[in-house]
């Protein structure tokens, strides 16, 4: 029996962390959180070329984390920014693993303080 090949797919949590690895993407990011930017305006604030700049703003859009909109008035120019809901599964990510670590603090707390008197009564 042949092996079935799939292609690997990749959630909206790994695409966002991918494009984040990336000192340049978080960068553009903190820019664009703060107003939509045309990629010229863009390039220019992270000082980087046109191609680059459009190569690290497919990987934003990929993930999610950037949109194109275009401008009032000139439909021939794009604006980018950052959704409203951009960051969701990385907060819900973050989210559980704080609650995973604050179990895990808890439980040692516990286990310290259990020891801790265990030894004082001796």
């Amino acid at each position: 029996m042949k092996p079935r090949s799939r292609a690997p797919t990749r959630s909206a949590l790994d695409a966002a962390f991918t494009a984040l690895a990336d000192p340049a993407r978080r960068d553009m990011i903190r820019l664009l959180a703060l107003q939509p930017l045309r990629a010229g305006e863009l390039a220019e604030r992270v000082r980087m070329s046109p191609q680059a700049l459009s190569r690290h703003l497919r990987v934003l859009r990929k993930a999610g984390l950037v949109a194109e909109a275009g401008i009032e008035n000139d439909a021939r120019v794009r604006a980018y920014r950052v959704p409203a809901h951009a960051f969701d599964s990385l907060q819900r990510w973050l989210a559980e693993a704080e609650g995973l670590w604050r179990r895990q603090l808890q439980a040692f707390k516990a286990y310290s303080e259990a020891t801790h008197a265990r030894g004082t009564k001796t």
